[in-house]
Formats: C-alpha cells, sequence, structure tokens
C-alpha cells in the first residue's frame, strides 16, 4: 500500500536535502552572481533552517520559497558561523546567497525599491560590544540576485559648550541638537574636560555604526523605508551621550535622508 505524502512533508524533505548540500560545500546549487561562493564548511558543523516563507521574490506570479539556513560549529552556542539564503521556485534555477554569521538572525520581506515585489531583509547580530549588526537587502527579480545598497550611517560632528553641553551636527543636514551631560558631569571632570563648567580639553565623541536598521512602511504606501539608529559615545564606550536617528527612502536608485535627527534617548520605532 502506498502512502499518501503530504505537500508539508515534501517541504520539510527538499529543506533538509537543501541542507545537507550546503553542508557537503554546496554542489549542484548556483551562488549568487558577484558573490564568493560559499566556503565549505567543516565536517562537524550542524545545519539549521532558520526560518521560511513561501512568497513570490521573482515576479513570475507563483510563490517561491525562502529560507535562511545557517551552520554552526557549535550545535550548543546561539552563534551561527555562516548564513545562507536559499530561494527555490517552480521551474527556476536554486539560487543560494552566502552571508556573513551572526546572532538572532532573521528575515523580512518588503519593496524597498517600489519595482512591486518583495525583495528580502536579513538581519543578525555582530555580537561586539557596540550592540552592531549585519544588515542584507536582495532583489530576486527574474531569479537574479541583486544586493541592494545600505545607506551610509550618518556623520556627526561635536562640539563642547559651557556648563556640561555638547552640541551634536549632522553633517547631512547642517542641523545641530544640544545635549547636556549635567548627570555625568563628575565623570566629565575627572577626565579633564571640564572643570567647574568650563570646557578645559574638548572630546571629539565616537558615533557608530547602524545598531539598528529597520525596514518600516513610514508613508503607508507599500513602499519601506530604513530607520537607522546610531550609537554616540563620549568618554568610553559605556558612555552612551546620545542616539543619531534617520529615516531613508529609495528615489532615483539610491537612498536618499527623509529625516534626522538626535535625541538623548533611545528613540522607539514608530508604529
Amino acid at each position: 500500500m502506498f502512502r499518501k505524502i503530504t505537500p508539508l512533508a515534501l517541504h520539510r524533505a527538499a529543506i533538509s536535502l537543501l541542507i545537507s548540500s550546503l553542508l557537503l560545500g554546496g554542489g549542484g546549487l548556483a551562488s549568487a552572481e558577484e558573490l564568493p561562493p560559499p566556503s565549505s564548511p567543516q565536517p562537524s558543523q550542524q545545519g539549521q533552517l532558520v526560518q521560511t516563507r513561501e512568497i513570490d521574490v521573482t515576479g513570475d506570479g507563483k510563490p517561491d520559497t525562502v529560507a535562511l539556513i545557517g551552520s554552526k560549529l557549535d550545535p550548543n552556542s546561539p552563534y551561527f558561523d555562516k548564513l545562507y539564503i536559499v530561494v527555490s521556485g517552480q521551474g527556476q534555477q536554486q539560487v543560494v546567497i552566502p552571508l556573513e554569521g551572526g546572532y538572532n538572525p532573521h528575515m523580512q520581506f518588503c519593496d524597498f525599491i517600489g519595482d512591486k515585489l518583495p525583495q528580502i531583509y536579513v538581519a543578525a547580530e555582530t555580537g561586539g560590544s557596540g550592540g552592531l549588526s549585519y544588515y542584507y537587502i536582495y532583489s530576486l527579480k527574474n531569479n537574479v540576485p541583486t544586493a541592494i545598497p545600505l545607506p551610509e550611517p550618518l556623520r556627526v560632528k561635536s562640539t563642547f559648550k559651557k556648563n556640561y553641553k555638547v552640541l551634536l551636527k549632522i553633517e547631512e543636514t547642517g542641523k545641530s541638537f544640544k545635549i547636556d551631560l549635567m548627570d555625568r558631569k563628575d565623570d566629565y571632570e575627572k577626565f579633564g574636560i571640564y572643570k567647574d563648567g568650563k570646557v578645559i580639553k574638548p572630546l571629539i565623541v565616537n558615533v557608530d555604526g547602524y545598531g539598528a536598521l529597520k525596514p518600516i512602511d513610514k508613508d503607508r504606501d507599500g513602499i519601506c523605508e530604513l530607520m537607522g539608529i546610531q550609537r554616540i559615545t563620549g568618554i568610553a564606550n559605556a558612555d552612551t551621550i546620545g542616539y543619531a536617528n534617520s529615516i531613508w527612502k529609495w528615489k532615483k536608485g539610491k537612498w536618499a535622508l527623509k529625516e534626522a535627527s538626535i535625541t538623548q534617548t533611545l528613540q522607539r520605532s514608530p508604529r
């Protein structure tokens, strides 16, 4: 007697075979153009399906299977040494896009570039003390993997003022924002930056890369913007004095800055 195999079972079997293929070096799979082929994982690496979604990303009107797959050297670690986006569609050659590893990887889907197709967004935390992450956006229109470049982080200049104030100027817009450091004046006097409210030795603040670069549809027009958040630090990495916030929208083949501000506390994502 033949046993009926459900589509779900077939899907899981296909994913299992795919993970096995990746861990054996990716034989028989098409790698993304203009990207180096995936490095062959060691035999001890453990493959894991992180996330999967049925969605048309190629534009042929048929749902594609988009999987985020990771490999680990240590199966007990939350860190993925390598990540892969794998796109499979009916009558389409399978596409594998190798990414850097990281913690807590996840995918989202949104039309960022206005071509009426969802692109694939992936984020994975680096695990460093700065709270940074790797971010990727890929278009798979016509089953051709194309990396969408990310917006450059904001550049910020600092000018220390009397009475424990610092003026932070966003170079891209020319706008300045004042941050009050009175709550940490003892530390700034200890490090010789201030003495009795007077500036003794001005400090160049450090502006991190994106601690967050999140898809949002602020205009509610079906096209996603990117919301960036960058941490600004003073006398030490633990001395967070503010955050540079930005909203970017894709226009004429590049990211255009729509909004930019500096806040003393972490800004919440708009709903």
